[in-house]
């Protein structure tokens, strides 16, 4: 007999805010502006306009639910794609054409470009990594716009090399402008992923960003076990009860989220009443302290009599877009 039971349920917040500003071009530093942004207790400068005004965006929960489990395969298997693929775009639509502005490391004159910033914060155990993006547009271009979409990638840190996910769409907004010759276009694109329980953050996708800030797969240390409580073990992280990693997840689409699933399969004996899970994990980066966690629950099945059967304990994962 097989009994599905929930684990957890968590939901993790993605928000995206997204303004566009038009400068002449005699004003281009009066709008850069040095910006200080946090990396947990350290702070660190970034040129860009002003962040106040944000406007609401669309996630594009679809390009979010395929960049997902190539991340998290890669992250699990050590292997992947090992070509650089562009960190982030902002595509600009027209009746002209589409035109790209792709990743670049810093904004520049007569130049188009996307660059990324990162910031981390971490408060009462529950982190948040918002990713601003930056696009410019300091040629003489001048063009009319009806939608602008922003793509963006992740990677991980393997054990000898960095392994790279698709570029996807992974948000877009219905905004109109005109760019003249003489003006300057800055595009500022917050995307954040919020309310992440510590034990999560093993499962939250690390997009490429300038700080460098990358998540290190298992193979350096990095990983994820459940523990299940036989009544005669050490039932703690890092303890001899028995244990299992994750084989598979399952992502899907629904409304305005991407769920994950996570089954963690656990056979059970004569006469079990309960089954005690215990979930931890170690989550490595580079740039970061190692992040540790763990939740436990007691899970009652409601079968009486079994001489057998097992629990599949799913932890569902709701990246719901906001």
């Amino acid at each position: 007999m097989v009994q599905k039971l929930v684990l957890r349920d968590e939901v993790i917040k993605v928000k995206g805010r997204v303004k566009v500003i038009m400068v002449k071009k005699e004003d281009f530093f009066k709008v850069l502006k040095l910006t200080k942004l946090r990396i947990l207790d350290k702070e660190y400068e970034a040129l860009m306009p002003p962040l106040d005004g944000l406007q609401k965006n669309t996630i594009d929960v679809n390009g979010l639910a395929v960049l997902y489990p190539q991340f998290i395969d890669e992250y699990f298997s050590n292997s992947g794609n090992t070509n650089p693929t562009t960190p982030a775009q902002m595509i600009l639509i027209t009746q002209g054409g589409n035109i790209t502005l792709s990743y670049s490391g810093s904004v520049g004159l007569n130049s188009q470009g996307v660059t990324v910033y990162l910031q981390v914060l971490q408060e009462n155990n529950n982190w948040t990594f918002q990713y601003y993006y930056v696009g410019f547009d300091t040629t003489s271009d001048s063009y009319t716009t009806s939608q602008i979409e922003l793509y963006a990638s992740a990677y991980v840190q393997g054990s000898n090399k960095v392994f790279y996910t698709n570029t996807v769409r992974i948000a877009y907004a219905n905004i109109s402008f005109t760019k003249a010759p003489d003006s300057y276009l800055f595009i500022v694109w917050l995307i954040a992923f919020q309310d992440i329980p510590t034990y999560l953050v093993f499962f939250t996708p690390t997009l490429q960003n300038n700080v460098g800030i990358m998540i290190q797969d298992t193979a350096l240390g990095t990983g994820a076990r459940v523990y299940f409580n036989n009544g005669n073990c050490n039932f703690s992280c890092g303890g001899n009860c028995p244990s299992t990693v994750f084989p598979s997840i399952l992502v899907y689409v629904q409304n305005n989220s991407f769920i994950v699933e996570i089954p963690i399969t656990a056979p059970l004996g004569a006469g079990v009443s309960n089954l005690e899970i215990l979930l931890c994990d170690w989550t490595q980066f580079n740039g970061l302290p190692t992040i540790s966690g763990n939740v436990s629950a007691t899970l009652t099945p409601p079968v009486s009599g079994a001489t057998f059967y097992v629990a599949i304990a799913t932890i569902t994962i709701t990246f719901q877009a906001s």
